[in-house]
């Protein structure tokens, strides 16, 4: 098994060289590393990485490092020298192998279980027609869902707005009947 990475702790004399390299205005320098964090931090997102933030900095980490062998002779935008080193930042984290996520556990998929035979039950004691509004209430995803409960409202002579309150008044009611029937099942 490899040995753990060594995690390097930036130094507060590091920070200031980075700072300094950026701009010799200390304010200034400070809105420009917000600045590239950021953007570090955006073009991660859009590559679709698991910890942007994570990445980011340890990228600034990597470049503020540097900054003391660098800065007398690099020229040109220094945003660009981040995004090299982002890259090869980026590269490293890409070979790692993805951490699984754990098996759900045994408990977890038995409370599932629990939990949607007690809806089944809550659902079968409401009135047909509530039991059918709150199923189609929430069958649908993003504009279909919009356009069923246009038509849901319009069938039954409301508002949509009054169309919500229903299914908010059915949906609560089913909230406390699971909650009472989980409850039941757990004292036994």
């Amino acid at each position: 098994m490899p040995a753990p990475r060594k995690i390097h702790v930036l130094s507060p004399d590091e920070f200031d060289r980075l700072l300094f390299w950026l701009d010799s205005d200390r304010e200034r320098a400070g809105e420009i590393y917000e600045e590239i964090r950021w953007r570090l931090i955006v073009i991660l997102a859009a590559r679709e990485c698991r910890v942007p933030e994570e990445l980011a900095d340890e990228t600034i980490d990597r470049v503020a490092r540097r900054v003391s062998d660098i800065s007398a002779n690099y020229s040109g935008d220094k945003i660009l020298y981040f995004f090299g080193v982002l890259n090869n930042v980026h590269h490293e984290y890409l070979k790692k192998p993805p951490t699984p996520d754990p098996p759900p556990s045994i408990q977890a998929e038995e409370d599932r279980e629990a939990t949607h035979d007690c809806l089944e039950h809550c659902l079968n004691k409401l009135s047909e027609d509530a039991r059918k509004l709150i199923r189609e209430y929430y069958s649908e995803d993003k504009q279909a869902k919009i356009d069923l409960r246009k038509r849901l409202a319009d069938e039954m002579g409301i508002s949509i707005n009054n169309l919500r309150l229903r299914a908010l008044r059915i949906r609560e009611g089913l909230q406390k009947c699971i909650e009472r029937c989980l409850a039941s099942k757990n004292n036994f």
